[in-house]
């Protein structure tokens, strides 16, 4: 073996590629993990807001917003992750607003939906649990239900 051969590399070059250079891994941008972060939880909100939950898409939606915001940093635009993020998070808030809008007029333009969930209720608790509500509230729900529709009208 020589020791003294001072080209040290077999085709010549340091970087071990035939183009002479080395490989340079991707520059990380500042902020692109909070931009990632806010997509993901904007798609979430969105999910979230149609599974009919409520204070999820709040949370999502919120923390989405905040993350995009802080993905920025002192740069002068937001990344587009970020901006897609944001989107997101705004449909996710928009739906869930549409949804719980939709539902409270229902409730409150048909009171006998109301009435009837809570007969509904009320079966299901007796059959589950082998008591009726009424033993555990004082009332059954659909008298509670009743009284919250006189109240009302």
């Amino acid at each position: 073996m020589d020791f003294h051969n001072s080209n040290q590399y077999p085709d010549g070059n340091p970087g071990g590629n035939q183009y002479g250079y080395r490989y340079r891994p991707p520059v990380r941008v500042p902020g692109s993990n909070f931009a990632t972060a806010a997509m993901v939880l904007g798609i979430i909100s969105i999910l979230t807001a149609f599974m009919m939950t409520v204070y999820f898409p709040f949370i999502f939606g919120s923390l989405a917003i905040v993350f995009a915001i802080l993905s920025k940093g002192g740069a002068a635009k937001l990344l587009s992750l970020a901006r897609a993020g944001i989107t997101c998070a705004v449909i996710g808030l928009a739906a869930n607003l549409v949804i719980i809008g939709g539902a409270l007029s229902i409730i409150f333009t048909h009171p006998e939906t109301l009435l009837e969930s809570a007969r509904v209720y009320d079966e299901m608790y007796e059959q589950i649990y082998g008591s009726s509500s009424e033993e555990l509230l004082g009332e059954s729900m659909e008298d509670l239900i009743e009284e919250l529709v006189e109240r009302m009208k």
